[in-house]
């Protein structure tokens, strides 16, 4: 079973599974959003990915639950544009990827445009089949891949994901 957790907004946890599912051609694939009311059932699940677009957890004992899981989970995705997410993060040892505007993530954005962007993969790692994933820049025409109703920021993540399946 492969496990991705997400962290986000309510009103995008729908669309960012049909478009994960979709898109990642992987078997046994389950897509649990990862929210206040959830977060006491699934502390124990091992996430494979966990997806940090919006950190929307707030209470205290929560937290301390969230940092439980995404330690235990085998790579984080990171919004570092939400300063939150940051904080969250901290001490945690695991592997991380940060993307966002921010210029000293590991993906970002060297153009965009109404129906395309193109990301930047500013630092190498690995995908989850042991390849290496270098540094270069991946065209992504936002209308053909039906994600024109979704952020940037949300479409970076999404493409981390899909970029370590493969």
């Amino acid at each position: 079973m492969h496990f991705i957790g997400i962290i986000t907004k309510d009103k995008n946890e729908n669309i960012l599974k049909k478009i994960l599912v979709q898109k990642i051609k992987c078997e046994n694939l389950i897509i649990i959003n990862i929210n206040e009311k959830n977060i006491n059932n699934i502390k124990n699940i091992k996430f494979q990915i966990i997806l940090l677009i919006e950190n929307t957890i707030k209470k205290q004992e929560q937290i301390e639950i969230l940092k439980y899981i995404l330690l235990n989970s085998k790579i984080l995705i990171v919004d570092a544009d939400f300063e939150k997410n940051l904080k969250v993060i901290e001490n945690i040892e695991t592997s991380i990827i940060t993307y966002g505007f921010n210029s000293k993530s590991s993906i970002t954005i060297s153009s965009v445009s109404h129906d395309k962007i193109i990301l930047f993969i500013q630092r190498n790692f690995q995908t989850l089949k042991m390849k290496k994933m270098e540094c270069k820049e991946i065209n992504i025409d936002i209308k053909q891949s039906k994600m024109d109703k979704l952020d940037i920021n949300t479409i970076m993540g999404i493409y981390c994901i899909m970029l370590l399946y493969k």
